[in-house]
Order: structure tokens, then C-alpha cells, then sequence
């Protein structure tokens, strides 16, 4: 983990720090977060860890143990079946909403995320891809200009980008994945929510039958 700038708010940067090293399975599952250690990697003191800390606990990133100890939490296939059903339902939704207000800019920044997901697939770097694939459903909801929508599938997408990461099965599904990135697009493109609503769908609910996750009919 690099060290901190002084300017800006250093447990902010600190939370942002060590969430993306546990999204990304720096830290692993289950691994101790301590005060210590984590201030002397960012150079930082303990006051401002001990706050971000505590802002991953509240989102279920991390746990506090019984004796105070904080650690990465698991995430099980259930808690995935769960957070999939979810999507299932506000992705969909968020496609639809994004029909009415997206415009050129930001259908070109969808493409060139598509773009670079083809280029990671090339080289099979899936990490990467797994990044741009948290990006296009991030800004897609963002483009709904639905803020509360926004803020809900970001955390469902948080958690899912652990889960994808730690199967370490997306070399399977990645090219699948980008071509139903593609239609959405395309949908969104020709502003028709009703395609870009079952372009979502279907791709949600293939990413679940993807990863043995299918829970509703």
C-alpha cells in the first residue's frame, strides 16, 4: 500500500486505500486489520485508521471481533446468491432510467470502458477487466442521475467484485460478459427501455448462472 498525501482528509484516503486492497483481495479474507500496521504502511497515525475502519465495518466490508480485533470479513455463496438477487432486480431498473437521460458523452465513455474490457481480455489480464466491469455498472447507474439507485448498486457491486475475484473463474465468462455490455449499449444507444431493461436482465441473471448463483426462476 502506498503512502498518503497530507492534503485532503486522511482517513478518507485511508478508507479508500485499504478498501480497494480488499476488493481486490490484497488483504485477504479473514486477515487482521490493525491499527499499527496499517498506520505505519500508509505513514500515517492511528487516529485516522481507526476511523476508516470503522466506516468498512458499517459496510460490511470487515467485522469487529468479540475482542475488538478488526478483520476482512468472508464472503459466502449465499451472501453472493443474495446480493445477485438484488441486482437482478435495480440493474434492470437502472438501464431503463438510463435511457431517458444519458447522453453522447457518456455513451462514449461506456464504449471506451467496453474497449479496454476487450483489450484485458487479450491480455489476459482479468483483474483489470473485473475493474472496467465495476466501472460500467458504477457509471451506468450513476447516469440515471437516481442518486439513491446509484449509492445501492455501487454497494452490491463492491461486494460482487470480491466475489469474482476470489472464484478466480472470470477467464470462462469474460468474453460472454462484454458482448451483454455491448447490447445494453446498443439499447441505450437507440434509447429503448425496454430493450436496454431486458439486455440488463438477461445479463445479470447470466452472470448468476455463470457462478452457480441462480436463486429466482
Amino acid at each position: 500500500m502506498r503512502k498518503l498525501k497530507s492534503a485532503g482528509s486522511l482517513s478518507d484516503q485511508a478508507y479508500d486505500v485499504i478498501k480497494n486492497a480488499i476488493i481486490n483481495n490484497e488483504i485477504k479474507p479473514l486477515e487482521y486489520l490493525t491499527e499499527e500496521h496499517l498506520a505505519e504502511k500508509l505513514g500515517i497515525s492511528r487516529t485516522p485508521i481507526r476511523t476508516a475502519l470503522k466506516k468498512l465495518v458499517y459496510e460490511g466490508l470487515a467485522e469487529m471481533e468479540s475482542s475488538k480485533q478488526t478483520r476482512v470479513r468472508m464472503i459466502s455463496v449465499e451472501e453472493a446468491r443474495e446480493y445477485q438477487v438484488l441486482r437482478e432486480t435495480l440493474e434492470p431498473l437502472a438501464a431503463k432510467l438510463a435511457c431517458f437521460s444519458i447522453d453522447e458523452e457518456q455513451l462514449a465513455f461506456l464504449k471506451d470502458i467496453c474497449n479496454q474490457q476487450r483489450e484485458s481480455i487479450v491480455e489476459q489480464d482479468f483483474s483489470q477487466f473485473i475493474n472496467l466491469d465495476t466501472q460500467f455498472h458504477s457509471y451506468l447507474a450513476e447516469f440515471t442521475n437516481n442518486h439513491k439507485l446509484n449509492e445501492f448498486i455501487n454497494s452490491l457491486r463492491t461486494q460482487m467484485q470480491r466475489y469474482l475475484i476470489l472464484t478466480n473463474t472470470l477467464q470462462d465468462s469474460a468474453s460472454e460478459a462484454l458482448q451483454e455490455h455491448l447490447q445494453i449499449i446498443d439499447a441505450l444507444e437507440r434509447k429503448d427501455p425496454e430493450e436496454a431493461t431486458e439486455c440488463m436482465a438477461n445479463h445479470v441473471k447470466n452472470v448468476s448462472k455463470r457462478f452457480g448463483l441462480t436463486l429466482l426462476k
